[in-house]
């Protein structure tokens, strides 16, 4: 976990307190949907994170980069992402038992005594929630090459018919006979 993504939450609410801007580049690991992954597994955040009241709000936006895989031609695909995040924290006492917005907000959490917010947790989810499952390298793509990719039937050498995929034979046992046999 990256230590400068915890921010303490009694500073925040001091009378007259600023918010505290968070303006850092850290690396994420794990940041992959399928094939698409971000780059380097750093993400950029310029947060401002304040108290209203009893919550504690995080907003700003998470900027990254990512590579993944074309559905269609297997090629590489690079993109940008510049997310807009707005979330609320809320002591963990006060999140559940009938409360209509309790998967809409993140607890704060006691660390050491002391609570904090963890944007670690919102640039994760952010990141997680936006990268494409299955992007395009162009919406004209046609797909693979047939002169590098062909999709032709392998024969078998000593019938000249189509060979059959071993992994489907336990399905013979279904076949109806052949009149003809």
């Amino acid at each position: 976990m990256t230590g400068g993504l915890r921010v303490p939450v009694a500073p925040l609410r001091r009378r007259g307190a600023a918010p505290r801007r968070i303006d850092e580049a850290v690396a994420l690991d794990g940041l992959r949907v399928g094939t698409v992954a971000v780059d380097d597994d750093r993400v950029a955040l310029a947060l401002e994170v304040g108290a209203s009241g009893r919550d504690v709000v995080a907003h700003g936006t998470v900027d990254l980069d990512w590579t993944g895989e074309c559905r269609r031609c297997l090629g590489e695909v690079r993109g940008h992402l510049c997310l807009e995040v707005r979330e609320v924290f809320r002591p963990s006492d006060e999140i559940g038992d009938g409360d209509d917005d309790a998967g809409d907000t993140y607890p704060l959490e006691a660390d050491g005594g002391e609570e904090t917010v963890d944007l670690e947790a919102v640039a994760r989810d952010a990141v997680l929630l936006s990268l494409p499952l299955s992007p395009l390298c162009d919406e004209g793509c046609a797909g693979p090459d047939p002169d590098r990719f062909p999709a032709l039937p392998v024969h078998d050498a000593e019938t000249g018919e189509p060979a059959r995929d071993p992994r489907w034979a336990a399905l013979d046992v279904l076949r109806e006979p052949d009149p003809g046999e």
